[in-house]
């Protein structure tokens, strides 16, 4: 930016108008070092606006002397401060080669900021400082700081350090454990080990977190043990780290334990208690399951990735009783039942397509939608013809489920149906998939056909053709 140009904006900082100062504020972010000191006084204004855009400047003058000069703000009040954390978070590694000497300092609060912002960044080139700081800081704050940025930094020679400083105080120790949680070395499990039997319950449940987390086979017989005579959240903990050394007790009950866990936990509780319920191996489980799946909102933002690994759990059990009767249960939510039915389709479960047949008939459009799929998945006499029947559904979705079934079975019988269809079809997607239908069945066939059609469909037969090998596709 030119000196003039920089220098008008900077004057600008101190108009009266605090658009013209928000507007010049913004506009230095596309300057230099002459543009941070004054940027940094701006942060003091009085308008909100003005302060949010000289934040957003100097985030993006990223330079080590913006780091430098938003030091002092950290002993500022607390705006101020929490700014500063902010840029210099921002900042990345340009920041940390300036943070040693706040590490020294006599404020506990300066010391702890230091290492807050190595641990966000999660780069340093002096771990060796961090380690004396975790040994021999006056401040449990400050250690329990220093764990928690070794772990996050990977640094495996803090891993002796850190199990010494598992007979720190309690605070310290939560941190201790957060870091050996991420560093899992084998070496430290026989000293978390211990804490087993710490009297205090907090201290005894983040332990056992951690030996679920790290999955060292020296935690079995122990969590085993542990689990035997514990009793409520601490039992239900010790089961989850169990469940995720993929081992099982074999107390009575522990198949309604895990169901009680999917129907109650959260999402993370639900996704363990499915892998349990998978370790038992236990058919009956598949309801469970699949009910589970039936309550997830349409809006939750990982919908999609809950439901397939359901849709996984589900499958590795196989075509089995209990899958069968879920379709054929009217009580079963209709979004869980209808997932059953997608699943029933990739098993290619023979035995469902009775069941299938009468679904697509259902009251409920995604019922009919997917049993066409599925249908489409088995190749059934039976099921192709009322997958031909099912082409005339009031529903567009339906309609394209059938149409596509009807064009992966690729049989002739389907061809003249298609073709009908295909000349009173309304909606583009369900046209095309009509089109690649009748062109998997017989590409020969329906092009020489085609004059039967408008130009529309021609048009869109002649985008899809080169797809597929002239000839009798099927």
């Amino acid at each position: 930016m030119h000196k003039a140009k920089i220098s008008s904006l900077i004057k600008n900082l101190g108009h009266p108008d605090a658009a013209r100062r928000r507007a010049a504020a913004e506009a230095l972010a596309e300057g230099d070092e002459r543009a941070v000191y004054p940027l940094i006084k701006a942060l003091r204004d009085d308008n909100y606006g003005v302060q949010d855009a000289a934040i957003n400047s100097l985030m993006q003058i990223k330079e080590e002397i913006t780091a430098y000069m938003v030091l002092p703000l950290l002993r500022e009040e607390a705006f101020l401060r929490n700014t500063a954390l902010m840029i210099l978070r921002e900042m990345g590694q340009i920041a940390v080669p300036l943070l040693p000497v706040l590490l020294k300092d006599k404020d506990d609060d300066i010391r702890k900021f230091a290492l807050d912002i190595i641990h966000d960044v999660q780069y340093c080139g002096y771990p060796e400082k961090l380690i004396e700081m975790l040994t021999g800081d006056p401040n449990p704050n400050v250690r329990a700081s220093a764990a928690k940025t070794l772990g996050t930094l990977n640094h495996r020679e803090a891993v002796p350090h850190l199990v010494a400083a598992l007979n720190d105080e309690e605070w310290v120790r939560f941190s201790v454990l957060e870091a050996l949680t991420l560093l899992r070395d084998e070496n430290s499990v026989d000293s978390i080990l211990t804490l087993m039997t710490n009297p205090s319950e907090a201290i005894r449940l983040a332990t056992i977190e951690v030996l679920g987390k790290i999955g060292s086979p020296k935690a079995h017989s122990r969590l085993l043990e542990h689990f035997s005579k514990s009793e409520g959240f601490e039992r239900k903990t010790t089961l989850i780290s169990l469940v995720q050394l993929e081992t099982i007790p074999s107390s009575p009950g522990i198949f309604d334990d895990l169901v009680a866990m999917l129907r109650d936990g959260d999402w993370d509780d639900k996704f363990i208690a499915i892998k349990g319920l998978l370790i038992l191996g236990e058919e009956r489980a598949v309801y469970h399951i699949i009910d589970v799946a039936g309550s997830i909102d349409f809006s939750s933002p990982d919908r999609e990735e809950k439901v397939e690994a359901i849709r996984q759990a589900v499958i590795s059990f196989g075509c089995n009783d209990a899958l069968l009767k879920i379709i054929e249960d009217d009580g079963m939510k209709y979004r869980g039942k209808s997932l059953a039915v997608e699943i029933v389709g990739d098993l290619k479960c023979t035995s469902a397509v009775p069941s299938l047949i009468k679904l697509i008939k259902s009251e409920y459009r995604d019922l009919r939608r997917s049993s066409a799929q599925s249908l489409g998945q088995i190749d059934n006499e039976d099921a192709r013809e009322h997958l031909i029947e099912a082409i005339r559904d009031h529903d567009s979705h339906v309609r394209k489920s059938s149409v596509i079934a009807l064009g992966k079975l690729c049989k002739m019988s389907a061809f003249e149906p298609l073709v009908r269809l295909l000349h009173k079809e309304v909606y583009s997607d369900v046209i095309e998939e009509i089109i690649n239908a009748l062109l998997n069945i017989n590409t020969t066939l329906f092009l020489s056909r085609i004059v039967e059609f408008d130009e529309r469909i021609r048009e869109v037969a002649a985008r899809h053709a080169s797809s597929f090998n002239s000839g009798v596709s099927c």
